[in-house]
């Protein structure tokens, strides 16, 4: 590498991804962030990957941070840089994506002015503070180093969610003092008691349930050896999928959850908001709630929660474990066994997605990562899927963002090995389809499979259900011929009609080197609503 003989506030920043093992930068230049890329030239070790649309540098980044839990990085400009990226932060933000956003700022003397200079806008950093975990904002070069230092610190600790750094046009080039050294995570420290009081609870419980989240990804073995010590059923919703492998007799699909929730006398909540049981399904007295998470607003967010314990999953499980001790409980499995039959039986009439789902399970290697976007073979993968480890089923959670699938699943492909099958509509496609030259153009090995009905189709049933059959209105879709689409990015294309002539289709594009587009021409299919968004059936609902 070049050696760079004066340090400036772009060396800084650069030495700060350095310095959080990012290798790749999802970014688009543009005239405030100038001086930031010229350093970033001397730089070969940081690869720019120049995306088509600034929210497409965000997915990415997004895509890249979700799969491997690790920090990822993007840089826009500002105004409407931001803007453009703003929906992909703030689906990182509730996908719990460890994003460092560096975003250009206009001059410092122009900022708050409404002057009207190039991509102005009143208050940049007010519309990040709601899209972050934290926002740095450099205006002095004397103490940029520690800003930076600060920024990579947040990022890495704590609860995974952006980090932005905004840098105005005349402070990229200044002369700065002081270095960026390796990230200082921290997390925070168990509370003993805390631990005891949640033993205690478990210790006599007969019927508890474990629901887990995105927050649970790196205790996947701890949550399973509870369950086993307590049998406790375990479930989750969107965010937590692999953590507890579906095929475990001890975990249930959340409709089946939802039958034994009326009944849990002790909840778990590790790494998850729980919005949906508590906030939809209600609670009572009788439920004691754990609630196990990093994050402090988390730990009681319903205001019920009997123990809480703020800390990192892993170590939290460990100890609770440990102070549980030996247990004499009986099996549930049988119990479960019947629950797992009954929502079988139940949901046997969505063939459709039961049978797309179960042909992607066929092709998609044990270790190979869903990428959801809004779509109806997206929301049945959270019902039948068959998910065997973390990090391998990718959504951007409560944001529900659609459109986000295509340049979530090139991101997340250009930081792991493992094949990425990003699942998509018709509707949401053209969202983010020009991101495919982008993976062409870095030969990115994505796997992009498009289900096309001709409308945005969960919205057209709900209308046709609620309204009646003639009363839908703007959301039939006329589409363009998606293989000429493909051929013109670059792109390798097959097309399906069926589960049984998807499967090899998807099994050779991701036997392919490069970006794919599979698409498969399906009709409306049937309702997955009632088995996911379930009445109250305890108590009160918040």
């Amino acid at each position: 590498m070049a050696a760079m003989t004066d340090s400036s506030v772009a060396h800084l920043v650069i030495e700060g991804l350095r310095k959080s093992g990012i290798q790749q930068l999802f970014c688009i230049p543009g005239v405030q962030n100038d001086d930031f890329f010229n350093a970033l030239v001397d730089a070969p070790d940081i690869a720019p990957i120049v995306t088509r649309h600034e929210q497409g540098a965000a997915y990415m980044a997004m895509g890249a941070a979700q799969v491997t839990g690790k920090p990822a990085a993007c840089c826009v400009v500002p105004g409407p840089g931001l803007l453009n990226a703003a929906g992909a932060l703030t689906s990182a933000y509730w996908g719990y994506a460890r994003v460092l956003a560096i975003v250009g700022q206009i001059a410092t003397h122009q900022q708050g002015r409404n002057f009207g200079a190039l991509h102005d806008l009143p208050d940049q950093t007010a519309i990040l503070d709601q899209l972050t975990k934290e926002t740095v904002v450099i205006h002095d070069s004397a103490t940029a180093a520690s800003q930076v230092q600060h920024a990579i610190d947040s990022v890495h600790s704590g609860l995974p969610r952006p980090v932005s750094i905004e840098v105005p046009v005349d402070v990229w080039g200044k002369p700065a003092t002081g270095t960026v050294g390796d990230p200082a995570i921290t997390n925070p420290a168990i509370n003993p008691a805390a631990i005891e009081e949640a033993a205690a609870l478990l210790a006599n419980a007969q019927r508890p349930l474990i629901v887990v989240g995105s927050g649970a990804y790196g205790a996947a073995e701890q949550v399973q050896a509870l369950a086993e010590l307590t049998q406790a059923a375990v479930t989750t919703r969107r965010m937590g999928h692999g953590v507890m492998p579906t095929s475990h007799p001890l975990f249930v699909p959340i409709t089946a959850a939802y039958d034994l929730w009326p009944h849990a006398d002790v909840v778990v909540g590790v790494g998850t908001r729980l919005e949906w049981p508590l906030g939809t399904w209600g609670y009572d007295q009788d439920l004691s709630l754990i609630q196990i998470n990093v994050d402090a607003d988390e730990v009681d967010r319903h205001g019920i929660t009997a123990v809480g314990i703020q800390a990192d999953a892993a170590p939290a499980l460990d100890a609770l474990i440990a102070a549980i001790g030996p247990v004499d409980r009986p099996s549930r499995v049988p119990e479960l066994n019947d629950l797992r039959a009954s929502f079988h039986d139940r949901t046997a009439h969505l063939v459709p997605q039961r049978s797309f789902t179960a042909a992607l399970r066929e092709v998609v290697p044990p270790d190979g990562v869903l990428v959801e976007d809004v779509t109806q073979v997206g929301f049945a993968s959270h019902l039948f899927y068959d998910h065997l480890a973390p990090r391998t089923f990718l959504s951007s959670g409560a944001a529900g963002t659609l459109g986000a699938g295509t340049a979530v699943a090139i991101g997340a492909s250009a930081a792991t090995d493992v094949p990425v099958v990003g699942i998509t509509g018709d509707g949401g496609f053209l969202f983010t389809a020009t991101e495919l030259a982008t993976a062409a153009q870095h030969n990115i090995s994505c796997n992009i499979l498009l289900f096309n009905d001709g409308a945005y189709g969960n919205v057209r049933r709900i209308q046709k259900t609620r309204f009646g059959e003639d009363r839908t209105i703007a959301s039939k879709l006329d589409n363009p011929d998606f293989a000429k689409l493909a051929d013109a990015f670059g792109v390798r294309y097959w097309q399906a009609n069926s589960p049984e002539t998807m499967a090899p289709a998807v099994a050779a594009s991701i036997a392919h080197d490069g970006p794919c587009l599979v698409e498969v021409q399906v009709e409306a299919m049937p309702d997955p609503w009632p088995f996911l968004r379930m009445p109250p059936n305890r108590g009160v609902s918040t």
